[in-house]
């Protein structure tokens, strides 16, 4: 077994190991494959296990002081973690305590989503029913703006708490910089702590629960089920005008857009009536439903979802992005943007 040793003056990786382990659970050397819904990744250095949201801050700090290199990890969903493993610390986050404060949902970062949203309907909330479907943490939900069914985090989210160069700071949702599939976290640090929601109190008859399995059936019929995914691998690319740049979005001219309506006319209608076009059916009609690499295969049923067939490795992920990324933008002219994040 190769060791991934972390360099840290005058500290052994025993020093460190028993240092940690007034924090949480650790372990040394742990598969990420484990622990990602692609089932994918070789060794973490150490894996630590946090279930307190005040040890979480203080095993924050003392990485930070210390200089030691350190990833969040929530539920593992949108994470595709290398073969050669992380030679830092993962941080696993399992902070689950949740409470109502009238119209207002509050829950540690390390909450699981779908029960967040489970929650939320039973102490008779409405606004987060979409939350149903959503894989992962509702830390990591909102870190990555996650949206469905027409609803994201970016529409609910009221404040959020936060770790952040060594204190715990309050964030307004205007200060989380909100884009698609994209946060102020993604680019400017800060570890999500705690997440506030802000819903409506629902009406006496109102049928919340079947609103979500309605919500959660329509996910299930248009997305693979039974292997082991990241969930969506590429953003959907804008139509038209960039919103932050003024400028046409990467690719996006007249030209292309002409293709694409000259393709199916009512689809383009559908997604320019939104502002973007699917990245599944872009790749769908590419013809690249069912290509595979090593062990990885484009689901035949969503063009958006890579499936990890068996021992399939980060490598054949990476290559089949970039046949993709290639194929796209050769025959379409848009260049898709990965929303899997790369460890």
């Amino acid at each position: 077994m190769v060791i991934l040793e972390i360099c840290v003056p005058l500290l052994s990786m025993q020093d460190l190991y028993k240092k940690f382990k007034d924090y949480g659970k650790v372990k040394l050397n742990e598969p990420l494959a484990k622990h990602t819904t692609f089932k994918i990744g070789g060794p973490a250095s150490f894996f630590v296990t946090v279930t307190e949201t005040k040890k979480l801050v203080e095993l924050l700090t003392l990485l930070d002081g210390k200089g030691i290199d350190y990833f969040i990890h929530g539920g593992g969903s949108n994470t595709l973690a290398s073969d050669a493993g992380y030679v830092g610390v993962v941080v696993d986050i399992k902070t689950r305590n949740t409470e109502v404060q009238e119209d207002v949902f509050i829950a540690d970062a390390g909450c699981v989503t779908v029960a967040v949203a489970q929650k939320s309907m039973s102490a008779g909330l409405t606004g987060f029913e979409w939350g149903v479907g959503v894989p992962g943490t509702i830390g990591g939900a909102v870190r990555g703006n996650a949206g469905a069914m027409g609803g994201d985090m970016k529409k609910d989210i009221l404040k959020v708490e936060v770790y952040k160069d060594g204190e715990v700071i309050t964030m307004t949702n205007e200060e989380c910089e909100f884009g698609y599939r994209d946060s102020v976290f993604k680019h400017d640090g800060g570890v999500i702590l705690r997440v506030y929601l802000q819903l409506k109190k629902a009406e006496p008859d109102a049928q919340l629960m079947k609103k979500a399995l309605e919500h959660l059936q329509y996910r299930n019929s248009t997305q693979p089920q039974g292997f082991a995914s990241s969930g969506c691998i590429f953003k959907n690319p804008e139509c038209g005008m960039s919103r932050k740049t003024g400028s046409r979005s990467a690719g996006q001219n007249a030209e292309c857009l002409e293709k694409l309506r000259e393709i199916d006319a009512e689809k383009m209608e559908q997604f320019e009536k939104v502002g973007k076009i699917s990245a599944g059916w872009l790749i769908e009609q590419a013809g690249l439903k069912g290509k595979k690499r090593g062990k990885v295969e484009i689901s035949d049923k969503h063009g958006n979802f890579m499936l990890n067939t068996g021992g399939a490795s980060a490598d054949d992920v990476l290559g089949l992005i970039d046949e993709v990324k290639q194929e796209v933008y050769t025959r379409f002219g848009i260049e898709l943007e990965e929303e899997v994040a790369i460890l």
